[in-house]
């Protein structure tokens, strides 16, 4: 519907009509929020409405902000300036906002109160976690020009059509130092200041267990042409299963991954991203048994010196949670 397909296409009309169904059983806000917005622009007003209640009395109001969390996230520490929401919870509170401004009535307040809270999950750069959460972008129409003063200098910023989705920053000459900040224009713009400083990070109890096996495990005078990764991996984590999970597998310099072999692979891998220097596995899911993922990998180039590389495995939507 986003594209612009008509709500009386057979495909479209069909979705909709099993979802609708499905709608009423639904307890996982995740799905209720995407269902929410679905109905909204289906202009079905009814089932919105009910999908809409349903994930009122789950909604989390705090300080002028609003947002929904799924019931087992927990933050990682005690301290809530550490802390930043999994990136489930972006993207659905996202698909809330959404459904807030493309309903029949815009409810701005409540909007605001979104917004709020979705800047306070912003990295440094202007986006969020993974990709993921942040291509569930705020749209705006607006030309604005923002203009930031200091006792030294003068820096303007542009914001329209063209480049709405484009970070723009600069660093503050003067530290520390007074900054006046002004806008000019129509439309809505984020302005976000950072500070960059060192402490040592929290310990986080790893979520998964990585082994590596290569053979052969012997070293020869040459180097080997050939290499077999044996990676195993398991779940360590609270739940039955994971959530989708990626392998990372990073390829020693001159080696190259034999892509018949990465391909080949058992029902829980969804897909594989293969370059020249990176083997990326997307997982559905990874249980408390071990589970067995061998790569073949060939010499292409000789590389004297070589140093190790790297296996890592994690939460696809919660990317803090994993193992190298």
């Amino acid at each position: 519907m986003e594209s612009g397909v008509p709500r009386e296409d057979p495909l479209v009309a069909d979705a909709l009509s099993c979802l609708r169904k499905a709608a009423v059983d639904v307890s996982n806000v995740y799905t209720q929020a995407l269902l929410a917005y679905t109905f909204t622009l289906a202009e079905d007003t009814e089932t919105r409405q009910i999908l809409l209640e349903k994930l009122e009395k789950q909604a989390v109001r705090k300080d002028g902000q609003l947002h929904w969390e799924r019931p087992s996230a927990k933050p990682t520490s005690d301290h809530p300036f550490w802390y930043r929401a999994p990136s489930a919870e972006v993207e659905l509170t996202s698909y809330m906002l959404m459904t807030s401004l493309s309903g029949p009535e815009k409810n701005l307040g409540r909007a605001s109160e979104i917004v709020n809270w979705l800047s306070k999950q912003q990295n440094p750069y202007g986006g969020f976690s993974s990709t993921q959460d942040t291509v569930v972008a705020l749209h705006d129409a607006g030309d604005v020009t923002v203009t930031v003063r200091s006792q030294t200098g003068v820096q303007e910023f542009h914001v329209d059509n063209t480049n709405r989705l484009l970070l723009q920053k600069a660093s503050l000459p003067d530290i520390p130092g007074d900054y006046t900040l002004t806008a000019s224009g129509s439309g809505c713009v984020y302005v976000q200041t950072v500070l960059r400083y060192n402490v040592p990070p929290p310990r986080s109890d790893a979520t998964f267990v990585i082994r590596v096996e290569v053979k052969p495990d012997q070293c020869p005078e040459e180097a080997a042409k050939k290499l077999q990764l044996n990676i195993y991996t398991e779940y360590t984590g609270p739940r039955e299963k994971s959530n989708m999970a990626l392998i990372e597998v990073k390829m020693l310099s001159g080696y190259i991954p034999v892509k018949i072999s990465v391909r080949e692979k058992s029902k829980v891998i969804q897909r594989s991203e293969i370059s020249s220097d990176m083997v990326t596995l997307y997982l559905n899911e990874i249980g408390h048994k071990s589970l067995h993922l061998p790569i073949m990998v060939v010499q292409d180039i000789e590389v004297k010196n070589l140093k190790p590389a790297t296996v890592k495995v994690f939460d696809y939507y919660e990317t803090g949670k994993g193992v190298c």
